[in-house]
């Protein structure tokens, strides 16, 4: 696996879901927030580094380690906050991959024509820029956001021949991303059982998606 040094700025209910998330996965994380109560939203599972300040100040970026980052996420709940500390992160520090939480989505498209990745604030955010993360860097042949690759909502039933995320993703060339079961969603682990009805959200590159269609059944719905 590649190992990322992603920063997350804003830990609110986005930001800590995404940085324990990564974590879980291996990947080196820091979280700045300018409110240290705010890291209590983390997990018992985090093990990244948490720092508290301005989440746009130079200085406190490099103290989280920016100029050797793989990844940055702005998701505090300020629009201009995030894409002030998104464009620190791009023009300054020119970090690889950089995703800003955008609320408004006439400013969404605007920075997005000044080549910032954003995304809106719905409750798949989190799984999105997940996504964006690991499609970027998956060691297999799946390649970068806006060349190929789909999200596509596929369900679980007793007739694939997996029983677990790990066994299923062993199937194919895809990455699932997240769990959807009653009505909750959550970010899965390759252990996690798969029971009949599961929703799981799965990118892949569209050339592969004929193959993913029949291991899920998808012409028969």
């Amino acid at each position: 696996m590649f190992v990322m040094y992603i920063i997350i700025v804003g830990c609110g209910r986005l930001g800590a879901q995404l940085a324990t998330k990564l974590s879980e996965e291996g990947h080196d994380v820091a979280v700045v927030d300018h409110n240290p109560d705010n890291f209590s939203r983390l997990s018992d599972e985090f093990n990244g580094a948490t720092i508290t300040g301005v989440e746009f100040d130079m200085e406190v970026l490099k103290s989280a380690g920016i100029e050797h980052a793989d990844g940055f996420a702005a998701v505090t709940n300020g629009d201009n906050m995030n894409i002030m500390a998104a464009q620190v992160a791009k023009t300054i520090f020119k970090v690889p991959m950089v995703v800003a939480r955008v609320f408004d989505p006439v400013k969404g498209e605007t920075y997005r024509a000044l080549g910032l990745e954003t995304v809106c604030p719905t409750t798949s955010a989190a799984n999105i820029i997940y996504s964006k993360f690991m499609i970027r860097n998956e060691e297999s042949h799946f390649i970068l956001p806006g060349g190929g690759i789909e999200l596509v909502e596929v369900p679980f039933h007793p007739r694939i021949p997996a029983t677990t995320i790990a066994e299923i993703e062993a199937l194919d060339d895809f990455k699932v991303i997240s769990l959807t079961r009653d009505g909750t969603t959550t970010f899965p682990k390759g252990t996690d059982v798969l029971t009949d009805n599961d929703q799981l959200l799965v990118a892949l590159h569209v050339s592969d998606l004929p193959r993913v269609s029949a291991i899920f059944h998808l012409n028969e719905r």
